[in-house]
């Protein structure tokens, strides 16, 4: 399998949605998007999945209020310990 960074986004993705359909209960809407459990959740199946382990500062206190912010931030990590060279934007020339 080729990693890329839409393939750890889906996975990402995909375990926040496990992970919510499978809350008992609906959140308060004062709670984060991506909560504590959620994110550990998604730790463990980034971690299993690709073979590598997430620092603990890839999860703030209190969760992320934002599911999109939570991807990219997973996301960025996952690629970095992978060593995925990354596409540079057009225009930017490579030093």
């Amino acid at each position: 399998m080729t990693v890329t960074t839409a393939t750890v986004e889906a996975i990402i993705r995909d375990e926040i949605q496990c992970a919510q359909d499978d809350r008992p209960t609906p959140k308060a809407g004062w709670e984060p998007q991506v909560d504590s459990l959620v994110m550990v959740s998604i730790a463990l199946r980034v971690e299993e999945e690709f073979g590598v382990k997430l620092p603990e500062s890839v999860m703030p206190p209190g969760g992320f209020d934002d599911e999109s912010l939570c991807v990219s931030v997973f996301a960025q990590h996952v690629i970095k310990l992978l060593g995925v060279p990354q596409k540079q934007p057009e225009g930017e020339k490579v030093s």
